[in-house]
């Protein structure tokens, strides 16, 4: 039998805390380890290790000189994100410099309130900060779920979690802004409309909330983060002119056809897409079949979402499996990008809490989200992606618990 979340647990569940905890206290080793064999190699004039944060602080640098379309210009893209090898390294071997590839700049104009300021701090102070400011909102969103002695282990030792801190992406932005929305979804509509209009920094992850928001009847938070998204789109247009969202919907375009030009990783990516290419599908028939997931995750969602209305006890399942099915409809998600999922992860943990848990579905959550960590390792030595199969199980159970909860008509309060 499970213990409510309210009273903290009983043994297993201190154990649980106390290796959550140990998990999270690895990361933080690790990372440390990896950036001091960064310098290491650095020092020692071999090529340097270029984090995925470095086009970040890079295209800060670029937006202190250029006007902000330029952003989306190759070659200056190239040129700035080698001015912070320096900034990295201070021993970096000029010869390296050339090697610096192309990172294509995939957000839109009103993300960049968020990067300019980085270029004001030295690379890892601005490093530090990116992760700690973006991590805000994800934290603020899983204590909203989950009470703090389990919110906080969960939020800090998922696999996701390291990946995204490791590199400085932006995962932390689209799963705060998300999860905090719907974690407010029932008791502050209007602060959850803006929470996910502020999402729209990584747009393609919202895709699937219209079709929850209006499926479940909460227009009052869809209204609200319509008007967020277009006061963002005036405001950066008016900061940094019409041209920069000219530039933008250009290059997205053009940024598509990277993938008839192979040009993306497939290994950390974890989408349908990625998977059914690397089992040896030619582009057009992953493409098919992404497009094919795509559509039944609508489904899913608008279904789901539907049912659940006026049901408060499983709008914090509807909300899980939205967070699971949204990475599975989209083409590009990397694993970094899977911190969206752990609030899902705290939403299905909490049901599992306050309702009686069946045989095997603990040990079914607890699994599939600690093999998260061996995606990457997985797709590059077997050649095998493996993170849609995982986000698969857990979406079972996320909607194995929402036919239960509905069922039962009653157990859960609202999230």
């Amino acid at each position: 039998m499970s213990q409510p979340a309210a009273t903290g647990g009983g043994a297993s569940a201190r154990w649980a805390r106390r290796l959550l905890w140990l998990l999270a206290a690895g990361y933080l080793a690790t990372i440390a380890f990896t950036l001091a064999q960064f310098y290491a190699r650095a020092d020692g004039g071999l090529p340097p290790t270029l984090m995925e944060f470095t086009p970040t602080y890079g295209a800060s640098l670029l937006l202190r000189e250029l006007p902000a379309q330029s952003l989306h210009e190759r070659d200056k893209m190239v040129e700035y994100t080698r001015r912070t090898l320096p900034a990295m390294y201070p021993a970096v071997n000029p010869i390296w410099l050339d090697r610096v590839a192309y990172a294509p700049w995939l957000y839109p104009p009103h993300f960049i309130f968020l990067v300019a300021p980085l270029a004001f701090l030295p690379y890892w102070w601005a490093w530090l900060l990116w992760v700690g400011a973006s991590a805000a909102p994800y934290l603020a969103a899983m204590r909203s779920i989950l009470p703090r002695a389990y919110a906080w282990p969960l939020a800090l030792a998922a696999p996701p979690v390291f990946y995204n801190t490791m590199q400085g992406q932006t995962g932390f932005l689209s799963a705060g802004f998300i999860g905090l929305g719907l974690a407010l979804l029932a008791r502050r509509p209007v602060l959850a409309g803006i929470c996910i209009g502020l999402a729209s920094v990584k747009p393609h992850f919202g895709l699937l909330i219209p079709v929850a928001l209006l499926a479940g009847g909460h227009w009052r938070v869809a209204a609200t983060a319509a008007v967020t998204v277009l006061a963002l789109v005036l405001a950066s247009a008016a900061a940094f002119g019409g041209q920069s969202w000219v530039a933008f919907f250009a290059s997205a375009s053009a940024n598509l056809q990277g993938f008839e030009a192979a040009t993306y990783n497939f290994i950390p990516m974890t989408t349908v897409l990625s998977t059914l290419a690397m089992a040896g599908a030619d582009l057009g028939t992953a493409r098919a079949g992404q497009y094919l997931a795509l559509l039944a995750m609508l489904g899913l969602v608008g279904w789901t979402w539907w049912r659940g209305q006026s049901r408060p006890e499983s709008l914090g399942l509807q909300c899980a499996i939205l967070c699971l099915a949204t990475p599975l409809a989209v083409p590009m998600a990397y694993i970094y990008d899977l911190v969206l999922i752990v609030p899902a992860v705290a939403w299905i943990a909490r049901d599992l809490q306050e309702r009686t848990a069946r045989p095997g579905e603990w040990w079914t959550l607890a699994g599939a989200t600690a093999s998260l960590l061996a995606v990457v390792s997985v797709a590059d030595s077997l050649r095998v992606q493996i993170g849609p199969a995982l986000l698969l199980v857990l979406l079972a159970l996320a909607l194995r618990r929402f036919r239960s909860a509905l069922s039962e008509g009653g157990g859960q309060v609202p999230a």
